[in-house]
């Protein structure tokens, strides 16, 4: 199956910009690696706040709050690494905070990285999500942006179970909460400018990126896909069953 950097349009420097829910971090790190494999320099961090990354997810994590150190101390791994992680300061003993919106453009054109690669909102490890208020925190310059959901959620009820902030979902596609997250219903989440497009800008190319799918969703998946590619928003759209494993 083809690589996801091989499916999506990247610009010669990249400001990639994941929102949503079901599988952002896992996508963040394994779209780095497969950049780093040939041969790009990648940065992976938050606008918001994340946990300390796992062995294997990246070849090292800097940890500072001034562009001045975060670029010193990037320019000191280009030499041993081609996958850095930068955070600002931990916020508690498992995660670390984000950095400012106007930052990873900033390490974008300074620290000779051929990609950045940022987390910008979260969702508890649920299936599918809306914004709140304050969401999603969008760096600026941002050129691609990869809007993520579950096929789990595909068809199931509206519910704090399965979404994390149902009672946003319910009020961008004008459903209650308790009813079925139809492909219709989710295709108009993740076309809105107050769903999966708020605050992401005009001139990014759009993904739909759909994980978990299954043979038993794929029929959903497709019927999915058909109303989103309408929107002239969206780019394409992506489905995996296992990461890293896209059509």
């Amino acid at each position: 199956m083809p690589l996801l950097c091989d499916l999506i349009d990247l610009p010669a420097h990249a400001l990639i910009t994941i929102v949503g829910a079901g599988g952002k971090t896992t996508t963040m790190y394994t779209l780095a690696s497969e950049l780093a494999q040939r041969g790009k320099r990648v940065i992976t961090t938050t606008t918001t706040q994340i946990f300390y990354p796992q062995p294997g997810e990246t070849d090292t994590l800097i940890v500072a709050a001034e562009t001045s150190i975060l670029l010193n101390k990037i320019d000191a791994a280009w030499k041993q690494y081609k996958r850095v992680t930068v955070t600002g300061a931990p916020i508690r003993i498992d995660k670390l905070g984000g950095l400012q919106p106007e930052q990873p453009y900033g390490l974008l054109i300074k620290s000779g990285a051929d990609a950045v690669i940022v987390e910008a909102d979260g969702a508890r490890h649920l299936m599918i999500k809306a914004p709140a208020e304050h969401e999603p925190v969008i760096p600026s310059h941002t050129n691609v942006a990869l809007l993520m959901m579950s096929a789990e959620a595909i068809n199931q009820p509206l519910n704090k179970k399965i979404a994390h902030r149902p009672e946003h979902i319910a009020l961008v596609t004008g459903i209650s909460q308790g009813d079925i997250l139809s492909p219709a219903v989710i295709a108009r989440l993740m076309t809105s400018e107050q769903g999966a497009l708020k605050h992401i800008p005009t001139t990014a190319a759009a993904y739909l990126l759909i994980t978990h799918a299954s043979k038993s969703t794929k029929d959903a998946i497709h019927e999915l896909a058909s109303l989103v590619r309408q929107s002239i928003r969206i780019t394409n759209v992506f489905y995996s069953e296992l990461p890293g494993e896209w059509s």
